[in-house]
C-alpha cells in the first residue's frame, strides 16, 4: 500500500464543484510534484488531506493515508494526526508564525501537542529540530523572534515546526514563492534531504514546472480542479501532450517582444549613494553604530531603457528603491531624474517624483480594500499641482484602465473581486495615470502564476512602447529579468558587483557572486 493514496476524489463548496475525479499517489521516500495555477485545485487537494477544508465543504471518494481514511475519521483523531503523521509548510512563513512568541517555544508547542513530555524535553527536541533544519544554536537561539529572521530563516523555523514528529508525509504549499534564488535553491535541498534522511514522503504544491523539474519524483499537472497530466519526472516533459500542460511549459520561460534599447541620452543617474541605519547602543554612553545598507552605488538608466537590479533579499534593493523614490533621505552620493535632484536637501522634490512610479510584489497588499478601484487609481493625483477633477479625473482613470486591458465600468469595483493577474493590471493603471517617465518594478510579477506573469510582462512591454516609458526591474527571478531587460546590475552586500548587457552577464559572468546565483535558478530539462 501506498502512504497516500487518493481514489476518485471530488469536492464541493456550498454546491460549487472545485475538485473533479482527482487520483493520485504517493510512496515512501518520494516526492510528488503537484503543478497548476492559482483556482487549479491544488491547495485544496492538501487542504482535503489534511481535513482542513472550510464550512460548507463536502467529499467524496477516498483519501487514504498510511492506513487512516481521512475522510471517515472523527475530528478529535484527526487532530491526533496532523502534526504526527502528516505537516505542513505554508507558502507565508511569517503569517504562519506568532510573532510574539520566540522560534523555540513555537516548535516545542508542536510537540507538547502531541506527546505527554515535560517542557525541557519538548525544547530540547526543538533544538534538534531547528538543528536539523540548519538553523544552529550559535546563530539562532530559540529566544529570537520571527521578526529577528530572515524570509528564508523563517520558512526553516516552519519546516522545523512541521517535522519536529517525523511525520509520514510532509506537504509544502509554495514554500519557496516568495524567496530569491539561492534560498530557494537551500530550501529545496533541505527538503530533499530531509526526505531521504526519514524517508517520509513529500507533497510539493507550486506553479513553476521549474522548481520542481529537479525535484520530484512524479509530478502531477491541475488544471480547474481536474488532473490533466501526470508522470515521472523528468520523462513528463518529453511526452507532454494536453495543451494546457504544453502552455505551462512554454510560459515558464516566455520572452516578450520589446523595441529594442533607447540611445545614450540618461533618464535616471545615481551616483555614489550610501545609505546608513542606527544600530541599537550597546552601552549607554557608548557611540552609536551604523548598518551601510547601500554603499557607493552609482548607475544610469537611458531613456526607453528596461534595467534589471539583481539580488538576494537584504542585499539593499528595496532601501536603493526608496531613495529613488524620494522616500528615503541619503548620507551620501545623490539621485538625479531628468537631470534634476529627487532631493531638495532632506525633502523629496515632488516636481521630479510625479515623473517616476511604483508597482509592488503584492498587488492585494498595496490597495486599500475598501475602497473602489476609481479612487485607487486615481491616487497619484495628489503629486500634481492641479489634480483633475469631475469628468476629466473619470476619464483619465477610464482610459488608464483601458490601457492594460481593463473596462472602464471596472472603476465602480472592489480589488477583493478581481483575480491576482488583474489586480497588478490596477497596479500598473495607477502607475500610469499620471503619465510617470520612470516605472520602478519591485518584485512585480514574482508572486503570479506563470502563464498571468507572461501576459503583465507582454503587457508591460506594450505600454513601454507606446508610451515610451523607462523601466527600473527589480527582482530575484532571474529567468524573467533575463528575457525583459537590455542591462543588468548585481547587488551584494550594498554593493553593485557586476553590471553591464543583460546576456553578457548571463552568458559569462564575472563576478563569483553572480556565477552563484545564475547558478541557483531551477532549469527545466
Amino acid at each position: 500500500m501506498s502512504l497516500l493514496e487518493i481514489e476518485g476524489l471530488d469536492l464541493a463548496i456550498h454546491g460549487t464543484p472545485i475538485l473533479k475525479d482527482v487520483s493520485m499517489q504517493l510512496e515512501a521516500g518520494r516526492i510528488l510534484g503537484i503543478i497548476g495555477e492559482s483556482g487549479s485545485g491544488k491547495s485544496m487537494t492538501a487542504l482535503t488531506v489534511m481535513q482542513l477544508l472550510p464550512e460548507g465543504a463536502e467529499a467524496r471518494g477516498a483519501v487514504n493515508l498510511s492506513g487512516h481514511d481521512m475522510l471517515a475519521l472523527p475530528e478529535r483523531k484527526l487532530c491526533a494526526l496532523r502534526g504526527s503523521e502528516v505537516g505542513m509548510v505554508f507558502q507565508e512563513p511569517m503569517t504562519a508564525l506568532n510573532p510574539i512568541q520566540p522560534i523555540g517555544r513555537q516548535v516545542a508547542e508542536t510537540i507538547l501537542v502531541h506527546e505527554d513530555v515535560s517542557r525541557a524535553e519538548a525544547m530540547a527536541r526543538a533544538r534538534a529540530a531547528l538543528d536539523r533544519c540548519e538553523l544552529p544554536e550559535a546563530q539562532f537561539p530559540m529566544s529570537r523572534y520571527p521578526h529577528e529572521l530572515s524570509g528564508g530563516q523563517r520558512q526553516r523555523v516552519v519546516i522545523a515546526m512541521a517535522i519536529a514528529l517525523r511525520p509520514k508525509l510532509l506537504i509544502a504549499d509554495e514554500p519557496t514563492t516568495a524567496l530569491d534564488v539561492t534560498t530557494q535553491a537551500e530550501v529545496l535541498r533541505l527538503l530533499k534531504r530531509l526526505v531521504q534522511e526519514d524517508g517520509m514522503g513529500l507533497m510539493l504544491i507550486t506553479h513553476d514546472l521549474a522548481v520542481v523539474s529537479d525535484m520530484a519524483d512524479e509530478i502531477v499537472i491541475m488544471r480547474e480542479g481536474e488532473i490533466v497530466e501526470a508522470g515521472p519526472c523528468p520523462g513528463i516533459f518529453s511526452t507532454m501532450s494536453h495543451p494546457y500542460s504544453l502552455g505551462l511549459l512554454e510560459a515558464s520561460d516566455h520572452q516578450p517582444e520589446r523595441a529594442a534599447a533607447a540611445g545614450e541620452a540618461p533618464l535616471l543617474q545615481v551616483r555614489d549613494v550610501v545609505r546608513d541605519y542606527p544600530l541599537p547602543r550597546r552601552a549607554l554612553w557608548g557611540e552609536r553604530a551604523h548598518f551601510r545598507a547601500v554603499d557607493g552605488v552609482s548607475f544610469e538608466i537611458r531613456r526607453g531603457e528596461s534595467l534589471g537590479l539583481v539580488g538576494e533579499s537584504g542585499c539593499g534593493k528595496s532601501t536603493l528603491t526608496r531613495a529613488i523614490l524620494g522616500l528615503e533621505a541619503v548620507q551620501g552620493g545623490e539621485i538625479l531624474l531628468g537631470g534634476a535632484p529627487v532631493f531638495s536637501g532632506k525633502r523629496p522634490n515632488r516636481a521630479v517624483r510625479r515623473k517616476m512610479q511604483v508597482v509592488f510584489q503584492d498587488p492585494y497588499g498595496s490597495f486599500n480594500p475598501r475602497w473602489k478601484v476609481g479612487p485607487l487609481v486615481a491616487e497619484p493625483f495628489h503629486l500634481l499641482d492641479t489634480p483633475p477633477y469631475g469628468a476629466e479625473r473619470d476619464a483619465a482613470i477610464s482610459e488608464a484602465l483601458e490601457s492594460v486591458g481593463l473596462a472602464a465600468g471596472d472603476a465602480e469595483k472592489y480589488i477583493h473581486e478581481f483575480s491576482g493577474g488583474q489586480r497588478q493590471r490596477i497596479a500598473i493603471a495607477r502607475a500610469l495615470i499620471i503619465k510617470p517617465e520612470l516605472i520602478i518594478l519591485d518584485e512585480a510579477v514574482s508572486a503570479l502564476d506563470v502563464s498571468i506573469r507572461a501576459q503583465i510582462l507582454d503587457l508591460l512591454a506594450d505600454l513601454g512602447a507606446r508610451f515610451g516609458l523607462t523601466y527600473l526591474f527589480i527582482s530575484h527571478d532571474l529567468s524573467v529579468v533575463r528575457n525583459v531587460t537590455d542591462r543588468c546590475l548585481v547587488m551584494k552586500s550594498g554593493r553593485i558587483v557586476e553590471a553591464g548587457g543583460t546576456a553578457q552577464v548571463f552568458d559569462a559572468p564575472r563576478h563569483d557572486y553572480t556565477k552563484e546565483l545564475i547558478a541557483a535558478v531551477p532549469q527545466l530539462p
